[in-house]
């Protein structure tokens, strides 16, 4: 198990990055590629990449909290695309940054190139100092779990009313740092402290850290992927949404994803 306070510890010695530097990483058309951790591991990567990367600031922070709310179908249909291995799968969430009170509705798109396209609509009603055509005014979410006109207009808009009924699934909860390599244009996060709630039952994952390396192009090699080829790591698949769903719903078919769940160290909590 890592802390905030152990992991901004060893995030001391690193450079920062401004939040005006991050948008020009941005990368909402992207690939992707993740590796898991234990959190014991964590120590040993931070140390290793200290000199290639940043870490993104926002005002005073540099660990970010989030919190999710993932909309499916009452069949999963998002979830059991993903369980299929169906190359176009998409999932639908409202998501709001803990630090700033900013909210989104995002759609996130797998596509069969191996490219990840997210789409985003700001839903704070909070204007932005320079107005942002990108993220017109809509009236603010009042609760991360209304899955309403704007959102549903939002997937109209990007081709997925097709996918019809969309109620809440899953709430997910977890830290995030955000790396800027110094050389090369590439975006990378380290998420910790992840945790579920669905249905008055609560899961955490105390013992798994994700990193996700986030770039325009595919094949580039990178220093963090040379320190994972140094401790014999390969990329692996790790969707929060999916082991999401496997430990709160009994109903869900989760065949592919068992040996994933077998390897976590989680704990239940059910709520009072």
């Amino acid at each position: 198990m890592i802390t905030k306070e152990a992991c901004m510890s060893l995030l001391a010695p690193f450079s920062r990055s401004s939040l005006e530097d991050s948008k020009n990483m941005a990368f909402l058309n992207r690939f992707d590629t993740k590796f898991v951790l234990r959190t014991d591991g964590v120590e040993g990567f931070l140390k290793s990449i200290g000199n290639d990367y940043s870490v993104l600031q926002i005002e005073d922070l540099i660990i970010q909290s989030y919190e999710t709310v993932y909309f499916d179908t009452p069949d999963l249909l998002c979830f059991n695309l993903h369980h299929n291995k169906r190359m176009n799968r998409f999932k639908f969430r409202t998501r709001k940054y803990l630090s700033n009170g900013k909210i989104f509705n995002e759609i996130k798109q797998k596509r069969n190139t191996g490219k990840t396209i997210k789409f985003r609509q700001r839903r704070d009603g909070i204007a932005d100092e320079v107005p942002n055509p990108q993220f017109p005014m809509l009236p603010a979410v009042k609760n991360l779990s209304d899955f309403d006109e704007h959102f549903i207009a939002l997937t109209n808009k990007h081709g997925y009313g097709f996918v019809g009924q969309l109620i809440p699934s899953l709430n997910v909860f977890f830290n995030r740092v955000t790396f800027l390599n110094k050389n090369f244009p590439e975006r990378m996060t380290l998420d910790f402290g992840l945790a579920y709630e669905f249905n008055g039952t609560d899961f955490s994952l105390y013992d798994t850290a994700i990193v996700e390396l986030k770039r325009e192009k595919g094949p580039e090699k990178t220093f963090s992927q040379e320190y994972f080829r140094s401790i014999h790591k390969n990329p692996s698949g790790f969707s929060k949404y999916t082991i999401g769903i496997s430990l709160t719903h009994d109903e869900a078919r989760k065949n592919r994803f068992l040996p994933r769940l077998r390897s976590l160290a989680f704990e239940r909590e059910a709520a009072a």
